[in-house]
């Protein structure tokens, strides 16, 4: 581990244990405020640590997007792989410009209120006395950089899982353009169609097994937050500059979300389009070893591909407004408890 993974480790594993402490040890008071904030940064930890305990198959895993039957072989695969790999850096590039402005909020209010007062922005247990004027600023750099790196830390894991999830479209649409090539005199491509087609299937079970517990995190935070986000912004004023900051911070939580939601949904929708590539080929010219060949693919791709969390639900866009239904009605209970 280099230096500077050490240091993002430890910047957000602190600053996320010194405010879990910090709200247990407060638990009778209203604390849906720090809530709200920390589990976001909670689950950045988590993301973090369970993405260190798979780097090595998170690794593994992409390089094989660099070996046959994944690799282009030739100019038209290429600009195919480059097309996708185009809308994954436009992806990136929006969600951490999104990311970077609700971060740049929160620290912007923090500057003006909380360090003109003396306050730290986040309420946390500290083994020490904070009031002396070094110990103070240093606490308040350490809660402002590790607010700032969890923010983009979930931009960089995001963006990765987003981006695999594309990387699964491509491959589709190169095996897509490789069935379309099969003649009876290419025998050798309908083997590579074949192996790339089960390639596909296993990648995306690959996928599954790697980021099942990160994405299961994300969404269990997610939803938890939204639900504290839509308590706190009905408790001030819809004119205050807070409630800008806030209803951005809730609309980031709902695109982290959707973008895994969409993606994942748009991965079926791909698979499920093979078998309508396979109907379009004229099979009439095809002997019929190429034929059963076919028939075997057809009948795999009866069940497309589910990018799913932890065998619990699938990532599609109706996930995502089961998610959206459970926030709320997690919201609700929350204003009940609270009268």
């Amino acid at each position: 581990m280099t230096i500077l993974a050490s240091t993002l480790m430890i910047l957000i594993s602190s600053l996320s244990l010194s405010q879990i402490i910090g709200i247990a040890l407060n638990i009778s008071s209203d604390l849906s405020e720090e809530i709200y904030i920390s589990l976001t940064i909670a689950v950045s930890c988590l993301k973090m640590l369970t993405f260190k305990f798979n780097h090595n198959d998170v690794v593994k895993l992409i390089n094989t997007l660099a070996e046959e039957p994944y690799k282009p072989s030739d100019n038209e695969e290429i600009q195919i792989q480059l097309k996708f790999e185009k809308l994954a850096r436009l992806n990136t590039n929006g969600y951490t410009s999104l990311i970077g402005f609700s971060v740049s909020s929160f620290v912007f209010m923090s500057l003006i209120t909380d360090l003109k007062e003396k306050q730290l922005t986040f309420q946390v247990w500290l083994p020490f006395d904070s009031t002396t004027p070094v110990i103070y600023y240093l606490t308040y750099t350490q809660q402002m950089l590790g607010m700032t790196l969890a923010g983009f830390l979930n931009v960089a894991l995001d963006s990765l899982i987003c981006g695999i999830f594309i990387h699964i479209c491509c491959q589709i649409k190169i095996l897509e353009n490789r069935l379309m090539k099969i003649s009876n005199e290419q025998e050798a491509l309908l083997k590579l169609c074949v192996r790339h087609h089960e390639c596909i299937y296993k990648f995306a079970d690959n996928v599954n097994k790697i980021f099942g517990l990160i994405m299961f995190i994300q969404f269990f935070g997610s939803t938890m937050t939204v639900s504290f986000t839509l308590y706190q912004l009905t408790k001030i004023s819809s004119t205050s500059v807070e409630y800008a900051k806030m209803s951005l911070y809730m609309y980031c939580m709902l695109i982290q979300i959707y973008l895994y939601c969409w993606y994942g949904n748009l991965v079926t929708l791909k698979s499920r389009e093979i078998i309508n590539n396979i109907f379009d080929i004229n099979w009439t010219r095809f002997d019929n070893s190429i034929k059963t060949s076919l028939l075997i693919m057809m009948n795999r791709t009866m069940n497309p591909i589910s990018l799913v969390v932890m065998k619990i639900f699938s990532l599609n866009l109706d996930s995502f407004i089961s998610i959206i239904k459970t926030a709320y009605s997690a919201y609700n209970l929350l204003q009940q408890t609270q009268e």
